[in-house]
């Protein structure tokens, strides 16, 4: 049990450490893409990876149908069945592979169609080959996710975590090194493709080699396959939801109106992807741990306790970065990027204000797909996802791009915070009003207060990178003061003392 905690300790650690590589690494790419490329070419790879999203959604979740298994064997200490379901889900995995190539051939030889309205001749020629490539990047992607399930379901999260980093800097180095040599955004997908093809062979063998997983084809029981079939059909509709607000809009900006525009939006959805990646850092490692709560029946109390401990955490984190954004984001996007990219702080804001809340309580979701009754959300979210769509166009047609995410933002809060938690208290009996007066009661004090002083600090400092460095700073010390007397428990207000203390006599 130590090990497993350990585990997830430096699964957190190791979760943000990647999460600060990854964002501020990746942020910095992003004007350098543009500066030798151009925004137009910067779209055109915006919509390439878009499609991309779209082929990736065929493998219907299995990913987290994989975790919620493995990690109920473990439980119950069931290897015989555990081997078996992972020799179903390599099967599944290859036929999917198959049905996704297929797909993407079709949706390849009807690229022209698809864009003839808003892409020039020459924008075309260039998505093709980067969409073909991309083909094969999806592939590797599709069977790697396997593995990741089973590393995940173990807790190994300190071998996946530091393989991610790894990984993530060989990418930034070799496109760094190919658009300074004058190389164009083909270069890029061809480095995308490469490095995932790299991690998903460390994924097998270390699944293979330290795992030593068992595998068996002797396929278990009918019930359980349409268990197992039940289950994923459920994550799978959740899954089309998530890329249906979140990869939709790049397509329908792109058809509605140009490559610059989808350029524009993907600034502002690329550090909303980054705000649901400090969530999910906390989230993805405690997974494990629900699942086996509720697989030893542990009562609505204890659930809704771990949901708010976890949810606390991430309000820490996210509180402080929304919060930094709303004062200073806008002047962050104009020194990074430009000027003219002023509209993607909007893109960004408008639907990190109702995700700050989602993101909380995104832990709740690993309930319901352990107690396999993930089905009602999952239709709830489709069906509010299809209304995004569709207020998403009018809008868009109406205002411009900024359409795209007040249909997105108003979608979260009836889907999202309003039917789902109805269903989360009314019939999970998950006390859905305590988790957010302990939310509120915890955050909003410090959200306030440091609001204030960012606000004050954005008023009388230089607009320069060095203004910028400071405001932020200044707002991280007022804010982690205010969250060590508001947001913590007095057992983690003893633990950081301990910490400390122990630190400096030493």
């Amino acid at each position: 049990m130590s090990q497993l905690k350990t585990e997830r300790k430096l699964g957190v650690l190791l979760s943000y450490s990647s999460l600060a590589i990854r964002n501020v690494l990746g942020l910095l790419l992003i004007p350098f893409i543009i500066h030798h490329v151009g925004v137009s070419h910067y779209g055109i790879y915006s919509l390439v990876t878009t499609l991309a999203g779209y082929l990736v959604v065929l493998e219907f979740g299995l990913s987290n149908t994989i975790i919620r298994f493995i990690s109920r064997y473990k439980a119950n200490e069931d290897s015989e069945k555990e081997a078996q379901f992972i020799g179903v889900i390599l099967t599944i995995y290859s036929v999917i592979t198959a049905v996704v190539l297929l797909v993407g051939v079709v949706v390849w030889l009807n690229l022209e169609r698809i864009f003839s309205d808003s892409l020039t001749l020459s924008e075309i020629d260039l998505l093709k080959p980067a969409f073909a490539i991309l083909l094969i990047n999806v592939a590797i992607t599709l069977m790697s996710n396997s593995f990741t399930g089973i590393i995940s379901a173990y807790e190994r999260f300190t071998f996946e975590k530091i393989t991610e980093i790894f990984i993530f800097l060989l990418r930034c180095t070799l496109v760094f090194i190919g658009l300074y040599l004058g190389k164009g955004i083909l270069t890029i997908v061809i480095v995308d493709t490469l490095v995932n093809a790299i991690q998903a062979v460390c994924r097998i063998l270390f699944v293979k080699l330290k795992l030593n997983v068992s595998i068996s084809f002797l396929f278990p029981d009918k019930e359980t396959i349409n268990e197992i079939i039940v289950y994923t059909f459920f994550i799978a509709l959740n899954v089309i939801v998530n890329q249906i607000n979140w990869r939709l809009d790049n397509l329908i900006i792109g058809t509605l109106t140009s490559s610059r525009d989808v350029g524009f939006f993907n600034i502002g959805s690329q550090l909303v992807f980054s705000f649901i990646a400090f969530a999910s850092a906390i989230s993805n490692i405690f997974v494990p741990k629900i699942v086996k709560l509720v697989t030893l029946n542990a009562t609505s109390k204890q659930l809704t306790d771990e949901l708010i401990h976890i949810g606390r955490l991430q309000m820490v984190v996210l509180g402080y970065v929304l919060v930094t954004f709303i004062a200073f984001g806008g002047l962050f996007i104009e020194l990074f990027v430009g000027p003219e990219f002023k509209v993607a702080y909007w893109v960004a804001l408008i639907p990190m204000c109702p995700f700050m809340l989602v993101l909380a309580q995104t832990s709740s979701n690993a309930v319901l797909q352990a107690l396999n009754k993930h089905k009602v959300r999952s239709v709830l979210l489709l069906i509010t996802a299809l209304l995004n769509v569709a207020i998403s166009i009018f809008l868009v047609k109406e205002i411009g791009l900024l359409g795209a995410s007040i249909g997105t933002a108003a979608c979260l809060v009836i889907g999202e915070l309003v039917l789902v938690n109805i269903y989360l208290t009314r019939v999970i009996k998950l006390n859905m009003a305590f988790f957010y007066w302990r939310l509120f009661q915890t955050s909003a004090p410090v959200m306030l207060g440091t609001w204030g002083i960012a606000y004050y600090m954005s008023t009388i400092l230089e607009a320069s990178w060095l203004g910028l460095v400071i405001g932020c700073l200044t707002t991280g010390v007022v804010y982690v003061g205010l969250a060590y007397v508001f947001s913590l428990s007095k057992n983690e207000k003893q633990r950081v003392n301990s910490f400390i203390f122990s630190k400096n006599t030493k």
